[in-house]
């Protein structure tokens, strides 16, 4: 992940796994983001695509409507034929792009990684839940559904947030992080999340003790943009709940059956980095 371990892994990832889609004569960062583009079409045919040289932020509604359709959740209440605040949207994508923008020019090296790994960024069109979301069956498809009171660091921990999702979900699918995925949805193998503390599956967990490590990095390192409690709540309370969950989950049983040596390895490194964050209190 970009804070944990730096931009090199995420971008050696990409290009392995595109590589049978690359042409190696003509090695570039945009024939790169092609080869990604065709990787991940053959992997995910199902998941809305369209091929873009950058970071496409969404402002199409018909664009919109596809992208947020394949997020939602079957049981979610039908909004057809519900007028949408149009200035409303653009305000939220103006506030989302002034964010990213901001992000990078803390973390100028994050923005060629995040263009290369992240094709499309959205607000859902209605009904919509407060909040951000990508998903490992949809990578590179990333949503934010900003509320008119957040604050530009809640706007920027949520693309922390789903930056790191996409980073691990490519990582995972280079190296393997669970022996077994049919393990991670038994109701014996579930545990505390890092951020919100619900119990749900462990994939969850470990998921969310990574990208809590990577917040509090953001937050520690770029204070000026990140400047106290945000929309993931204060930096107490996340290592405190972080800490929970991850003694849980290397006590858990079931662990070896359920957590390769590499993801074993990433949860190692983000506990060191919390540990250093909390004693530089």
């Amino acid at each position: 992940m970009f804070f944990l371990r730096g931009p090199e892994e995420g971008l050696q990832d990409v290009i392995t796994l595109s590589a049978p889609y690359l042409d190696r004569r003509s090695v570039s960062l945009p024939a790169v983001k092609a080869a990604y583009q065709t990787y991940l079409a053959v992997q995910q045919p199902k998941v809305p695509a369209k091929t873009v040289e950058h970071t496409e932020f969404v402002r199409d509604a018909s664009w919109r409507t596809e992208l947020s359709r394949w997020f939602r959740n079957p049981d979610a209440p039908d909004a057809t034929g519900v007028p949408e605040d149009s200035s409303a949207v653009e305000r939220a994508m103006d506030r989302v792009e002034e964010g990213f923008r901001i992000l990078c020019g803390s973390e100028p090296e994050l923005a060629p990684l995040f263009d290369l790994v992240v094709n499309q960024v959205f607000v859902m069109t209605l009904p919509q839940e407060p909040g951000s979301g990508s998903s490992f069956d949809g990578v590179g498809l990333v949503y934010v559904n900003p509320l008119p009171d957040w604050s530009t660091q809640d706007v920027i921990e949520c693309l922390v947030h789903e930056f790191a999702h996409t980073l691990l979900y490519l990582d995972a699918l280079r190296h393997t992080h669970h022996p077994d995925y049919r393990l991670l949805d038994m109701p014996e193998n579930e545990a505390e999340t890092a951020i919100t503390g619900r119990r749900r599956s462990i994939f969850f967990a470990f998921q969310s003790f990574l990208i809590a490590a990577e917040i509090l990095t953001a937050r520690h390192r770029h204070p000026e943009i990140c400047p106290g409690v945000g929309i993931h709540g204060s930096t107490p309370e996340i290592l405190a709940t972080a800490k929970r969950t991850y003694d849980r989950c290397m006590a858990h049983p079931n662990l070896d059956a359920l957590a390769t040596p590499r993801l074993k390895a990433l949860l190692s490194d983000a506990r060191t980095r919390m540990r250093e964050i909390e004693q530089s209190m």
